[in-house]
């Protein structure tokens, strides 16, 4: 069973499709991440992540993930990023 963290991204202006797509994506970039229930608003995108498979899955191991994909990816300015 994987194991799901709240992610919660706080930004600038963002388009929310743009927000969603971006998301989504990661899938592509990490291909043992998870993504469910992903949504976005003007300056906020939320979404659950894990990694396949893994039961012992940490907040920061997910915050690693989406720090990384933001130095890849940088599609918005964010000003926070919690995971728990």
């Amino acid at each position: 069973m994987t194991k799901m963290i709240n992610v919660n991204i706080n930004a600038g202006s963002i388009d929310p499709k743009e927000g969603e797509e971006w998301a989504n994506e990661i899938v592509n970039v990490y291909a043992d991440m998870e993504i469910a229930d992903v949504q976005a608003t003007g300056n906020s995108i939320s979404f659950k992540a894990g990694l396949s498979g893994m039961d012992d899955t940490t907040p920061e191991d997910i915050k690693q993930k989406i720090d990384e994909y933001l130095t890849m990816n940088e599609a918005f300015s964010v000003q926070n990023i919690s995971c728990s």
